[in-house]
């Protein structure tokens, strides 16, 4: 026979939610059921890519019930009674087997698998005259071995069952081998006659309309059943279909809380409702249009403390809430709230709320309402974590602008503060530029121009970022740099050279029209103020002052493949600079005369504590 497929989507969306698998595996259990046919979710346990206990732990949490596994169910004890009522064609139109009727308490209890079928609960409830149906969710296989064990009296019906609780089970659209084809197995008739013609499928197969409970013959039409009492009834089994289906598909916070309220509006009989966070975010919505629902503070704070959240059927005379001035001014009868928690905690309450009427709601929708909060609590929880992932990734895009990657990582991670207020810093700056470009560039087509400029900002960015430094700016063919304006290190200075003779080496490998890439840099070192500068739209964190404008005036001077530093960088780079001092001269905007030190390289420096000597023979320090 053919029974309702499995929404993948109602599978996925809770085991995302909760972790447990991951993009690449959900691929490869695609791929599976492609190739091979079932199921998802018994590709997933066949496939080892989840635990049978967790998958059922996370179905049972979703449906507030309890679990099996398969390996319990190939020992347990049936109630023969029970099965004959039920019948074969109820049990896998339903996906479930029945395991035990209490008599007392009108209770059945039955094992049935994920997801849930829609009619599960009302449809119990009718055939077997049952006040309440106690549901165990199990595996598709596992509930499939034992509807074959119950009702076929197949004694290997677990065989092909593994022990993650992956077997044959339910499909969409063909009739399973061994389960319900009556070619291959009939299921035994039992003791009564009178459930024969619901078994064996012959002619005598009652109207639909028609079920027989315990010898009578009872006529029952779920059409005549309310669509709200429908909701209420089955309502733990349809939010994990319905709700994941419609509230997940929003993506922000603002979006997911409506849809949330419209949901809660559509399953209970409320005038108002609101979604209140912890983190200052509120949301309402009311059956009188653009009316502002007030949660009073007093039921915020119980409901927070709850376990299972609070209701009332008239909030005017509920002892807990007499002193509340908005229940009393508001008029408000009956409510509702319930806790939203999360892995890490409490972050909200879901309300409801009627002011036309007392005991608007029943203890059932107590549990319906928690049902909702679970499922909303992990939406909300996820979407929020989407959002920070989403600011993480704006910021990272926003620093990178100016920072190197490693840089950008240290200032996320908390262990680099960055003040885009401004503040006073020492920084190192260098300023490399090409030499004739304005000439070179005339005579060159555009797309060449932009060739070669990229090549050389190209190789500058690697050699600044390389030695600590961050990029501050690019301006014509011009590029600048900064030490020390993130964070301050005792030999920026030393860094910055280096990356400059390291500039001036790369631009040699750079041809343009056959001839290398020339190129001067200037660099000082002194006070600057750093920070975020420019116009609401456009922030650059960058340096300014003096002492950046004497880097630029240096750069401005120098000639093909020289480094011009200032005497401040020359003190602060240490011993081993190898470098040539020339005249001073004066420079535009500075009022005094400088002297520019031509560094040719950087030696590594002597270190006295190791240098060798040899027995007999004076030290080579001696005299010096």
């Amino acid at each position: 026979m053919t029974v309702s497929p499995e929404p993948e989507s109602v599978i996925v969306n809770p085991l995302r939610a909760s972790g447990v698998i991951d993009t690449a595996g959900l691929e490869k259990a695609r791929a599976y059921v492609r190739e091979r046919g079932g199921t998802l979710s018994d590709a997933l346990l066949r496939l080892n890519l989840l635990k049978e206990g967790d998958f059922l732990r996370i179905f049972a949490e979703l449906y507030s019930t309890r679990f099996v596994k398969a390996e319990k169910l190939r020992t347990i004890r049936l109630d023969e009674d029970l099965l004959e009522r039920v019948g074969v064609r109820s049990a896998e139109r339903l996906r479930m087997c029945p395991v035990h009727w209490d008599a007392q308490k009108q209770e059945v209890s039955v094992v049935a698998s994920v997801p849930l079928s829609s009619t599960l609960e009302p449809e119990l409830r009718q055939i077997v005259g049952a006040r309440t149906v106690a549901v165990y969710v199990a595996t598709n296989g596992a509930v499939a071995a034992l509807i074959r064990r119950a009702f076929y009296r197949r004694d290997d019906a677990f065989a092909d069952v593994t022990a993650n609780g992956a077997g044959p089970g339910f499909t969409s659209s063909t009739t399973q081998p061994g389960l319900n084809d009556p070619e291959d197995d009939e299921p035994v008739e039992r003791t009564s006659i009178r459930v024969a013609p619901e078994i064996t499928g012959v002619t005598e197969e009652p109207p639909p309309e028609e079920q027989r409970t315990e010898g009578k013959t009872v006529m029952v039409n779920l059409e005549a059943l309310t669509i709200a009492t429908l909701r209420r009834e089955n309502a733990r089994y349809r939010i994990a279909q319905e709700f994941h289906r419609r509230v997940s598909l929003e993506r922000s916070v603002e979006a997911m809380v409506d849809r949330i309220l419209s949901v809660v509006f559509e399953l209970l009989n409320a005038d108002g409702a609101a979604v209140w966070l912890t983190s200052g975010r509120y949301a309402s919505k009311s059956k009188h249009g653009d009316h502002v629902v007030e949660v009073p503070r007093t039921i915020i704070d119980q409901a927070l403390i709850s376990s299972g959240g609070l209701i009332t059927h008239n909030a005017l005379m509920d002892e807990r809430f007499d002193r509340s001035k908005s229940v009393m001014i508001r008029g408000i009868k009956s409510v509702m709230a319930v806790p939203l928690r999360t892995r890490t905690g409490t972050i909200g309450i879901l309300y409801v709320e009627s002011v036309s009427m007392s005991a608007a709601f029943t203890d059932d929708d107590l549990p319906l309402l928690d049902a909702i909060a679970a499922q909303a609590s992990i939406l909300l929880d996820n979407a929020a974590l989407v959002a920070q992932v989403q600011k993480e990734v704006e910021t990272r895009a926003a620093l990178s602008r100016f920072l190197s990657q490693a840089a950008v990582e240290e200032v996320l991670s908390g262990r680099m503060k960055l003040n885009m207020a401004g503040q006073n810093a020492e920084v190192t700056v260098l300023f490399a530029d090409i030499r004739g470009f304005t000439t070179m560039s005339s005579h060159m087509p555009p797309e060449e121009v932009v060739r070669f400029l990229n090549a050389f900002f190209g190789e500058a960015v690697d050699a600044v970022e390389k030695n600590g430094g961050v990029v501050d700016k690019f301006i014509g063919d011009c590029v600048m740099a900064v030490w020390g304006a993130v964070q301050v290190r005792e030999d920026d200075a030393r860094k910055a050279i280096t990356a400059a003779l390291e500039m001036v080496e790369r631009a040699q490998k750079i041809r343009v029209n056959g001839v290398p890439l020339e190129m001067g840099v200037g660099i000082n070192t002194g006070p600057a103020v750093v920070g975020a500068i420019g116009a609401a739209r456009r922030l650059d964190y960058t340096a300014i002052g003096s002492t950046v404008n004497l880097a630029a005036r240096l750069c401005g001077i120098a000639q093909t493949g020289q480094v011009l530093v200032t005497s401040d960088t020359l003190m602060r780079a240490g011993p081993g600079v190898v470098q040539e001092t020339s005249e001073a001269v004066l420079l535009k905007g500075i009022d005094v005369p400088i002297v520019p030190y031509n560094v040719k390289a950087i030696a590594q420096p002597l270190l006295l504590s190791k240098v060798p000597t040899i027995p007999g023979m004076p030290s080579p320090l001696k005299n010096r």
